[in-house]
């Protein structure tokens, strides 16, 4: 996704304000992107569409959108797989329309495949619905994202491996996911580095991404994600050291809040940011 800067933005329309100054009130508060839940239903009103462009460009917010949960590319069914990548193929109408440029989605499950195959199958499926977009002419990336889960297709090398296979896939990195996949493995700056290197080895620039962040409660038994929660919660990970990275990589990223309090956290973390970010003389 191509960004003029680093922007911060909630996952959803903002909690402390009406739908209808959404867009105005995310600008008031000094926020500058948003992602748009069609999580549990495609919008295809066009008024509705044509309206959240022409908000969204008037107050300067960034859009993506994140498509719905009911998407499984490596399902066992052929009518389930069939299905997903229609929902991917209506997002990517939906957000063309609105002008998100980046749809972000949850690759599926392993559904009894060992993850090799699964994810021959996923990058299979999502081959035939590139070409699509691109036989539609629609403005679009696809993002899947890292997952929370160990039974979910979605590790950091899966996204990466679909983003290096295929045109038009710029993964969504999601590191509470990352950290409680494998066991709340985000303990510090070093942690972050080696994810960070690892996504410009195999990218080639760490620009253009689509970030997730809130801290996350794991399950009882420590792998996979149970809840998540707003910033400080002591749960982790922590955005201070990623924040600071942020900086000395020179980064334009899109950071989704997907805490609890979605905007306010955006606000705490963009206050971060840019507390380094002035520290550097940016």
């Amino acid at each position: 996704m191509k960004l003029d800067r680093t922007r911060f933005g909630p996952a959803g329309y903002p909690i402390d304000a009406p739908k209808e100054k959404a867009f105005s009130y995310l600008k008031e508060i000094g926020l500058d992107a948003m992602e748009y839940q069609a999580v549990r239903a495609i919008p295809k009103n066009e008024k509705l569409l044509g309206w959240i462009k022409e908000e969204a460009s008037e107050n300067d917010i960034a859009l993506s959108l994140h498509a719905p949960y009911a998407i499984n590319l490596a399902s066992a069914d052929g009518g389930k797989r069939k299905a997903s990548l229609e929902r991917i193929l209506k997002s990517a109408i939906a957000a063309d329309r609105m002008g998100a440029k980046h749809i972000t989605f949850h690759p599926g499950y392993y559904s009894g495949l060992s993850p090799d195959e699964a994810l021959k199958i996923a990058i299979k499926g999502l081959s035939s619905v590139i070409q699509e977009i691109k036989d539609q002419g629609l403005d679009v990336e696809l993002g899947p994202e890292t997952t929370g889960k160990p039974s979910q297709l979605g590790s950091l090398d899966e996204v990466l491996k679909m983003a290096e296979d295929l045109d038009m896939v710029v993964p969504t990195i999601d590191f509470a996911h990352i950290h409680v996949r494998d066991g709340g493995i985000i303990k510090g700056r070093e942690d972050y580095e080696r994810i960070l290197e690892e996504i410009e080895r195999r990218l080639g620039s760490l620009d253009g991404l689509v970030i997730h962040f809130t801290e996350v409660e794991a399950t009882k038994t420590g792998y996979g994600e149970k809840m998540h929660h707003e910033l400080g919660s002591g749960y982790g990970p922590d955005f201070d050291p990623l924040a600071q990275l942020m900086v000395e990589h020179d980064v334009k990223w899109l950071v989704i809040s997907e805490s609890p309090i979605l905007e306010r956290d955006s606000v705490k973390m963009k206050n971060i940011y840019e507390s380094y970010l002035r520290n550097r003389g940016g």
